[in-house]
């Protein structure tokens, strides 16, 4: 999925790159200071950006031609590299780099700092789990299926799951295919240089994210191609009028194949829009052009889940734990899906499975405890919600559930503390307002408890039950008419809770 980093980074990207010309153009210490300041607020939004200083660098090389390998003799493009280089000065690759050399330290930096928080929170993939001739097939395989993807987009997934194994046809072929390019792009770099500069660009920016050092659990993602795609994009926008030359027709043929592809484009674009119209419609057809995509089953079954389909998304945490047995979450889920159907036994043993999984997941915790509570399980319960807090202190609902679970036993004031505690942390919190209300009732302390019911209601006015019991203790104060307020609203709302209020108000 295209999240606003990538977006944002693109833009750094660009902008870094514009800054870069406006330098060249008039090199001074403050156009110097425009570039790394855009190139850090790059790094900022994303590290994916790391790879930008070896653009420079390739930029310098063509259309900049601040320098070229092998003298400038038969550079077709020389008029292009003046246009950007008024000054005409060269200057040697040693020169340039040291040039970099802030660019490479911030990028070096970036890198460690980037993987060593990936490697903090276990999102960097094991060599046990990930080895390394997988994660060789799979950057090759990767490499070949963008370029396939950028030509016709087809099958295009917002997750692509890491298979265990590659066909040898697939790696052989796509190995095939980028030695034969670069071959190509070697022969004929000196007289089109734009060909190494796109092919480099493309291969070049797409190695932090290509798998050799995997992060998170996708083969491969389109988003990661905003940027690489622009080197082929070069090529293309380059070689085409140059394989055209001075054709008589290369005007009308130009302007045709412009607008069919664009017009293949949009009819492509249509095609994938329809899959975008909601997250089930993408999910499902994820996994009709993916297979084995056990993070998709497993999303696929929070969203219907939340729109009340429990059944369908049992049947998708199921299928997300047959592909992967030992996936926390899906565990997790599916306890939350079977407690709701008040099949308690079985929610406990997957909440256990996960927290055999994920010990430290405080939200497990929670939800094991609250389905102990239902079974009367209360002592057993209570050290799960106490390890819930332990994990996560301001966990908000953990305090409700707590108090919850010592109201019942009779423990009021120890309910209270809880219930104040989760208000401190969360205080739009409906449901512990209302219960708050109900314990200081218990309490005899009325008037607190129509502070809390009216604090309940503004948060989620059409609460019934908080509408009955704020009737309930205006009548304990005396305060009929504010009672009958409630009885009124109560009318439209909840009519058998209407009745009880009234007969309460009538007495």
């Amino acid at each position: 999925m295209a999240e606003r980093k990538d977006v944002l980074s693109a833009f750094f990207w660009i902008l870094t790159m514009w800054t870069y010309f406006h330098y060249i153009q008039r090199p001074r210490l403050d156009r110097y200071l425009s570039v790394l300041l855009s190139f850090v607020l790059g790094l900022l939004s994303k590290p994916m950006l790391v790879t930008l200083p070896f653009v420079l660098l390739l930029l310098d090389y063509w259309p900049l031609g601040r320098f070229q390998f092998g003298g400038s003799k038969g550079n077709r493009k020389s008029y292009t590299r003046k246009s950007m280089n008024p000054s005409g000065q060269k200057s040697s690759v040693r020169s340039l780099v040291l040039e970099k050399i802030p660019f490479f330290a911030l990028a070096a930096v970036s890198s460690f700092l980037t993987f060593f928080v990936a490697q903090s929170g276990g999102a960097i993939g094991s060599t046990e789990l990930y080895p390394l001739d997988i994660r060789l097939a799979n950057a090759l395989v990767s490499y070949a299926s963008y370029i396939g993807k950028m030509i016709w987009p087809h099958h295009l997934a917002v997750i692509y799951p890491y298979p265990e194994t590659f066909p040898m046809w697939q790696v052989v072929g796509a190995g095939l295919l980028l030695v034969c390019i670069s071959i190509l792009v070697i022969r004929f770099a000196r007289r089109y240089p734009y060909l190494a500069v796109g092919w480099l660009w493309y291969l070049g920016t797409l190695v932090p994210v290509i798998g050799l050092v995997q992060v998170g659990v996708q083969a491969m993602a389109d988003r990661f191609t905003y940027i690489p795609l622009i080197g082929l994009f070069i090529m293309i926008a380059m070689g085409v009028p140059d394989i055209l030359g001075k054709w008589h027709y290369q005007r009308i043929v130009l302007v045709i194949s412009v607008g069919l592809v664009l017009s293949t484009f949009m009819v492509a674009t249509r095609l994938q829009i329809k899959h975008w119209r909601n997250s089930i419609t993408l999910f499902e057809h994820t996994l009709e052009v993916t297979s084995n995509n056990f993070l998709v089953h497993n999303n696929l079954g929070v969203v219907l889940a939340s729109q009340g389909r429990n059944e369908e998304a049992i049947v998708h945490y199921n299928e997300a734990l047959r592909i992967d047995p030992y996936y926390a979450r899906a565990h997790s889920n599916l306890g939350l899906a079977l407690a709701r159907q008040g099949r308690n036994e079985e929610a406990i043993n997957h909440y256990a499975q996960a927290l055999r999984l994920a010990p430290n997941d405080a939200e497990v915790h929670n939800n094991l405890g609250v389905v102990l509570v239902r079974l009367g399980k209360i002592e057993v319960a209570l050290p799960h919600f106490a390890e819930a807090l332990r994990i996560k202190p301001d966990y908000a609902e953990v305090y409700f559930n707590l108090g919850n679970s010592l109201s019942e036993q009779g423990r009021i004031e120890e309910a209270i503390a809880y219930y104040i505690k989760g208000l401190w942390i969360k205080p739009d919190f409906a449901g512990i307002h209302y219960n708050l209300g109900n314990a200081l009732v218990h309490q005899g302390r009325v008037r607190e408890a129509i502070d809390h019911y009216t604090k309940a209601l503004q948060i989620k006015p059409d609460f019934a039950e908080g509408h009955f019991n704020l009737g309930l203790a205006y009548l304990m104060v005396g305060n009929r008419m504010s009672a009958l307020e409630e009885y009124k609203f109560l009318k439209n709302v909840n009519p058998n809770l209407a009745n009880n209020l009234l007969q309460r108000i009538l007495k």
